[in-house]
This record gives structure tokens, sequence and C-alpha cells, in this order.
């Protein structure tokens, strides 16, 4: 599945003449020294990137504008992982704490399977005791926040195949703010994560039926219920480059609002 991101990544990366990403953050998660932290956790480490189980995201289409949706996801973290090595032993986790997302975003449809996100938000929270549930939306923000941070950019897809539709998003996130005293070095300042995106599978069936609300946003059966697969690579941008792929996306908000102004004459 990570392969499959990356590609999607690169594909999406091309594309908008993006040719070079921001460092990567190695550095080190203590969890015993998160404010509620009963001594049973662990540190974690050398890592930069936090890997997400199957989640789910719920979009809402705006009451006064149908090419606008409000979305909502939650899921929570499976493994610490090295970009140059996979998978860090962590045998804690999901035992003796948990690590849970959660995010919202606003998007806007750009084609007939494309969107862009034009704002939002994403959390990391701790938790001593693993107790999420998708069925009952319980357990997904409480605790303390590990790591906040805006969703200043972002772009995606969606492609049908017969009855279920696959698709990616690529997200870039700004971070605000984060517990200095889990993480070292005390250098992350962005990150971006690829996730895959599924509607109609029969093999999310099950996981998503059961599901009525997400981040306590009910589905009424006009909402749009999506399995997301997905992680963030925590990343220490520098100056020039961030400064960079800020003008970029200034740009290309640009282009939109004057192709939306030109549709209007």
């Amino acid at each position: 599945m990570k392969f499959v991101q990356t590609l999607l990544a690169a594909t999406l990366l091309g594309a908008s003449g993006y040719a070079a990403a921001a460092p990567n953050w190695v550095g080190t998660a203590d969890y015993t020294a998160a404010p509620t932290a009963s001594g049973d956790e662990e540190t974690v480490g050398p890592f930069d990137t936090y890997d997400f189980a199957r989640g789910v995201v719920l979009l809402e289409e705006d009451a006064n504008d149908p090419t606008v949706y409000w979305g909502w996801y939650q899921s929570y973290v499976t493994n610490h992982e090295l970009s140059t090595l996979g998978v860090v032993t962590a045998p804690g986790l999901n035992t003796n704490y948990e690590i849970t997302v959660t995010a919202w975003f606003k998007e806007e449809v750009t084609g007939p399977n494309t969107f862009t996100l034009v704002d939002g938000g994403v959390k990391l929270w701790f938790d001593t005791t693993p107790d999420r549930n998708f069925d009952t939306d319980t357990g997904f923000k409480d605790d303390v926040i590990l790591l906040e941070g805006s969703i200043i950019g972002g772009a995606g897809a969606l492609f049908n195949l017969g009855t279920k539709s696959v698709g990616f998003t690529d997200l870039t996130v700004s971070v605000d703010s984060y517990n200095t005293s889990v993480f070292e070095p005390d250098t992350i300042a962005a990150g971006s994560s690829i996730f895959t995106l599924r509607l109609n599978d029969p093999s999310d069936a099950t996981f998503l039926g059961q599901i009525e609300s997400v981040m306590g946003h009910s589905y009424d059966g006009t909402d749009i219920k999506l399995a997301a697969d997905g992680y963030l690579v925590m990343q220490v941008p520098e100056a020039e480059t961030y400064a960079m792929m800020l003008a970029g996306l200034g740009l290309v908000g640009f282009m939109v609002s004057r192709r939306r102004s030109a549709a209007a004459l």
C-alpha cells in the first residue's frame, strides 16, 4: 500500500511541477514524557513517519455551494516507520497506549473526478488507554494533543471502477505546535501525507456500515463515507524551500480565482 501511495504522490507532484520534497525530520518520541503518561510507555525511534490504520472519511456537501465539501477523518497509528529502514519497533503501541489522528478539511471540486483542499487541520492525540471505537465515534480525541497542524494545500482524484471508486489525496501540512518534551529534536515544522480512498468497496462494507458519525458529525444517508488509508511524514523544510512551496500554493489559488472570474463574465 505504501508503495502505491508513493507512486501516486510522485505522479501528482510531477504533474503540478514540484520537483523536490522538503527534508524529513528524523528523531525520537519519548511517550513516557507525555503529560498523562502512566509509566508503561516507551521511547520510539529514530523514525520519521506515522503510519495510520484504515480510517473513515465523512464528506458533507456545503448547503450553499455544491462544489464545496466539508470533511472529517479519524484513525489511529499502527506503526512508526523510518523511510530508510521500514517499521520501527514499538511493542507498547496499541497495548499500553495509543496515538489517534483526527482531521477536518474543506475541499473544492475542480473537475469530474478531481478536487483541491483549501483549508483544514490535523491533530495527533496520545492516550494511555487504547479505547478508540469507530462504531460509537469515541476515543479518538481524548487525553492530550501531541501535535497540531494546519492543512495548507492538497489535491486528489477519484476513479470509477465499476460499482466502486478508488482514489488518493496528497496533503501539505504546516505544523503549528507539538509537545517538545516528547519529540526530539525540536525541529518539526511541516508534514506531508498521501491517503488512498475507497468508495463502495465490498471489503469496507462491514467496517463503514456500522459508522453513524465521524468526529461528532452524523451520517444522514446523503453524505459520503469513504475508507482512507494513509500516513504522515514529518519534515523540517528549509526556509527557502518552504517559501517556494507557499508561493506555489498562492499561485494555484490565484489561477483558480482567475478562472472563476473569467467564467462568470
